[in-house]
C-alpha cells in the first residue's frame, strides 16, 4: 500500500477531534455500530493530523470522500431540519448553524486533503 507523510496541521486535527468526541457520545463500546466506527477513524484522523503521521493513501482519500459528501449534503440536511423542526424555530436554527459550521469545516479539510492527494499522485 502507498503511504503518504501528513504534515502535523493542529486546525484539522482539531476538527476531527470535535467529530470524533460527538461520534463517542453516540458509540458504545461494547458495539461495532457506525457511531463507534466513525468515533474511532475520527480519533485516528485527529491523532495523525496532531502528530504528522505516515498514513495510507487510501485512508486519506476515504477522509476526503467523507468530508465531501459532509459539505455537498450539508443545505440538504438543513431543509430535513427546517421542515421537521417547523415548530420549535429556535432549535432548528441551532441544529442549523451546527450542520453549517460542520460543512464549513469539511470544505476546508476537503481543500487541504485534495492537496494532499495531487501530491501523492
Amino acid at each position: 500500500m502507498q503511504k503518504v507523510k501528513l504534515t502535523a496541521n493542529p486546525q484539522i486535527a482539531v476538527i476531527f477531534k470535535g467529530w470524533s468526541n460527538d461520534w463517542a457520545k453516540e458509540s458504545q463500546a461494547d458495539q461495532k455500530d457506525m457511531a463507534t466506527k466513525f468515533h474511532t477513524v475520527y480519533k485516528i484522523a485527529a491523532d495523525a493530523f496532531a502528530n504528522g503521521e505516515e498514513v495510507e493513501l487510501t485512508f486519506v482519500s476515504a477522509l476526503f470522500s467523507d468530508c465531501k459528501q459532509k459539505a455537498e449534503m450539508a443545505a440538504a440536511m438543513n431543509e430535513k431540519v427546517k421542515a421537521s423542526l417547523q415548530a420549535d424555530d429556535e432549535r432548528a436554527q441551532r441544529i442549523i448553524a451546527k450542520v453549517n459550521t460542520a460543512a464549513q469545516d469539511a470544505a476546508y479539510v476537503v481543500n487541504y486533503l485534495n492537496n494532499v492527494l495531487l501530491q501523492s499522485a
